[in-house]
């Protein structure tokens, strides 16, 4: 990687990816030259990237370029373009570079899952704002997951790869659901987070994304989740649709109302023992006063 960085440097960058469609450092996409390859997912790959004034970003290209990929990446771009949300990643740019279309977006760091009562509720709570805000577009993220889950430097979680995106228009997505590849019937989505009905292909609907975000409680507590969270977590990924909670706002709702329950349980257990510190503060300085009064009366001996 060094002596390919150097030659970047000397400004001898490849300009065509290689045979299996990975840019080498150097290669011009855009105004941005490719530094590193960060990952490579099925059917685009993401890299580091430096622009002109040094900018460090992220360049994600199509190397699979059948009609289905293109129309997914370019519907992608399209929502990045059209959500500005703090939970949402940054379009910078988009364009082909050869007959490959890219985006540009923010370089995001690795984010590591919570595991405490009260980080893992304002973690959801960004999630599930991110995923609001895709639905209020018509598109269902259909893959929500950690691995699409990235941080900014102040830690903030950003949900990322909005490439299984669908339209809420049930039409649209029974074509863009199940497929056949190869003879294999594909799913979309991803085991272990994805709603059984993805896999079904039964219409899948905002509640998808329900069941993806309760799976994320699971991988938050490692199986180990306090009761209170099971409750959550059982009801937002039944397998029966009808039967989950059905919009965000519902798990959102039911989310702070258990911090609510805890708050309260907790001040009511503060109250309490306020009171039995008091009765027994009150019990003593009252022993105390009749111990120090005099005897005014006595019985006179006969």
């Amino acid at each position: 990687m060094a002596d390919n960085f150097e030659v970047w440097l000397a400004g001898r960058g490849k300009e065509e990816p290689e045979d299996d469609g990975r840019l080498l450092p150097g290669t011009v996409v855009g105004d941005y030259r490719i530094v590193a390859l960060l990952g490579r997912g099925g059917f685009a790959d993401v890299y580091k990237a430096s622009g002109n004034n040094g900018e460090a970003v992220a360049v994600k290209i199509l190397h699979k370029l059948d009609d289905k990929s293109r129309a997914r990446f370019v519907r992608e771009s399209e929502i990045l373009s059209q959500i500005k949300h703090r939970n949402i990643p940054r379009l910078l740019s988009f364009g082909s570079c050869g007959n490959r279309p890219y985006m540009v977006t923010e370089l995001l760091k690795c984010c590591e899952l919570p595991s405490s009562d009260h980080k893992v509720a304002v973690f959801l709570y960004q999630i599930m704002s991110a995923a609001e805000a895709l639905h209020r577009h018509g598109f269902i993220h259909r893959d929500i997951k950690p691995s699409n889950i990235l941080s900014r430097d102040d830690g903030s979680p950003v949900l990322i790869d909005f490439g299984l995106a669908a339209p809420m228009s049930a039409e649209v997505r029974e074509k863009d659901g199940l497929s056949i590849e190869e003879g294999m019937r594909i799913a979309v989505g991803t085991p272990g987070y994805s709603a059984p009905e993805q896999f079904s292909g039964l219409a899948a609907g905002k509640a998808a994304d329900v069941h993806a975000i309760g799976a994320m409680i699971y991988a938050c507590y490692q199986g180990e989740m306090p009761r209170c969270w099971r409750r959550i977590y059982l009801a937002a990924t039944t397998s029966n649709p009808k039967s989950r909670y059905q919009t965000i706002q519902e798990l959102r709702r039911a989310v702070r109302m258990r911090h609510l329950r805890k708050t309260a349980l907790w001040a009511l257990a503060v109250v309490l023992l306020g009171v039995v510190v008091f009765m027994i503060v009150s019990s003593a300085q009252k022993h105390a006063v009749v111990e120090r009064m005099p005897h005014k009366f006595h019985v006179k001996g006969r």
